[in-house]
């Protein structure tokens, strides 16, 4: 691999594989980048202590202390150190836990050199930043929750995770943007659980679900007699918050005569019931999510933008399943699993072409459909395993499902030889793949030109002799030499 342009950094690789640490040390060893490697969190430790280390690479499964220990010990003591945590169960737990420990990333296994290499280049970028300027890191505290809420192992999934690791222990506001069923209140969950009010209340109010003339009392509360029906005082969600997390879905469809009198309890911090004239601390921190588009309701006059701006502090994007179709099949055996002990039912395992066929249809209601889907065939399928005829109709190539485009169908056709040539010893799959193309194309391109192949070299752009290469390569009989 070419030497990078990138300033000089000191790397630690702390991994208990010896391939692990041989393709590392292969890839970089002529980089600008002088790597030291250990086996074990103690080598690993005595190595900081004696030599200079800006950023360490750590596999969270050692002999011993365990990767997350490391962290937490080396940030302790060196919290200028770069830590990145490596492995091959990126569960939420995991991610989280190492963000909130101040880990600098997080990546799982099975990993390309490329990332490494973009890894390896941003800590360096950090460093000399560092250097600099005289920042140092802030040390980071609290503990974590050890309920994965969230499934899924996508690139998009996992720096959601990472987002919670970041956020959860700070006050700032967080915006979720998503579809509908994309599980924007299981993040917002997530934060509060990993929060430092993780034992307060989560008080949830969805700004879409509740009628105009209810959803201010719904959110501030009200005091006996304050319209027609308040025959009690009754606490409302800013009220039920406190010491928590208070959960604002669908911000977006809040009435804009409602938006003004939040964004001033979000500036002032305080509030009155409805009818009442006691003022009362909001003490939550704030969640919001929206499936619209709210820069787009900004300039429509639906939405105030000084609001925007003050719920919009942090932003945690949820992207719709059908752009993480890897995640399908871990959320399929995790509502499996979990119908089987809710609903006391057998559990029910999935034939791969039934699995093939969830994979490739679109769920327009995102994870939400898909838990529903899941629920219907536990309940519904009499045998142990369900089969492509227990799946609903819709789901087998229906109108509900919509077209793929090219690179869907292509990643779709590839998706279990390269899994065949991963698991296995086999190589050369780009050389398989590239013949897999250009053989129905060269073909093509010669019936259409009468197999006149000067033609054909000039509509591939190509040379004959290349042309004539290929064909030979690829078992193409000879057309006409035009």
């Amino acid at each position: 691999m070419p030497a990078l342009e990138t300033p000089p950094l000191n790397v630690l690789v702390l991994d208990d594989e010896e391939s692990i640490r041989w393709v590392i040390r292969k890839a970089f060893a002529e980089g600008p980048y002088k790597l030291r490697f250990a086996e074990t969190a103690e080598e690993a430790t005595g190595i900081v202590k004696a030599q200079p280390i800006d950023f360490a690479l750590v596999d969270i499964h050692l002999p011993g202390d365990d990767g997350l220990a490391f962290l937490a010990q080396q940030k302790a003591l060196h919290p200028e150190l770069l830590v990145a945590i490596i492995t091959g169960e990126g569960t939420m737990h995991n991610t989280v836990t190492a963000m909130k420990l101040g880990a600098f990333d997080f990546i799982t296994k099975p990993f390309d050199l490329d990332e490494i290499e973009a890894l390896f280049r941003r800590a360096a970028q950090s460093v000399l930043a560092a250097r600099t300027h005289g920042a140092r890191p802030q040390a980071p505290g609290g503990g974590a929750g050890t309920d994965d809420t969230l499934v899924g192992k996508s690139r998009s999934v996992r720096e959601i995770y990472k987002a919670i690791g970041r956020v959860a222990e700070s006050e700032l506001n967080v915006l979720i943007l998503g579809e509908s069923g994309t599980g924007k209140e299981l993040i917002a969950q997530s934060i509060h659980q990993h929060s430092g009010r993780g034992k307060g209340p989560f008080a949830a109010v969805n700004c879409a679900a509740i009628p105009k003339d209810l959803l201010e009392a719904e959110l501030f509360g009200y005091e006996k007699g304050a319209f027609t029906g308040a025959v009690e005082r009754k606490p409302g969600r800013m009220e039920q918050a406190k010491g928590g997390t208070l959960f604002l879905d669908e911000i977006g469809d809040l009435p804009l005569d409602l938006q003004a009198k939040l964004l001033r309890v979000l500036q002032e911090r305080e509030f009155q019931r409805v009818g009442g004239l006691e003022t009362l601390r909001l003490d939550a921190r704030v969640v919001a999510a929206t499936n619209q588009a709210l820069e787009q309701a900004v300039e429509a006059g639906r939405f105030r933008r000084d609001l925007f701006y003050r719920i919009n502090t942090v932003t945690i994007p949820a992207d719709p399943l059908r752009e993480r179709r890897e995640d399908i099949p871990p959320l399929v055996e995790h509502f499996l699993r979990r119908n089987a002990g809710r609903l006391g039912l057998p559990h029910r395992a999935i034939a791969p072409e039934a699995l093939a066929a969830l994979v490739r249809y679109d769920w327009p209601g995102n994870v939400r459909e898909l838990e529903n889907v899941i629920k219907s065939l536990a309940i519904m399928t009499r045998g142990a395993v369900i089969g492509l005829e227990d799946l609903p109709r819709a789901l087998l190539g229906g109108g509900a499902q919509p077209a793929e485009d090219f690179e869907q169908t292509v990643a779709r056709f590839w998706r279990a030889t390269v899994h065949e040539y991963c698991a296995g010893a086999k190589t050369g799959l780009l050389h398989a793949a590239e013949a897999m193309l250009e053989r129905p194309l060269i073909r093509q391109v010669l019936a259409q030109v009468g197999g006149n192949q000067v033609r054909a070299a000039q509509v591939l752009g190509i040379n004959r002799n290349t042309l004539r290469a290929k064909m030979q390569a690829l078992g193409i009989r000879k057309g006409s030499d035009g």
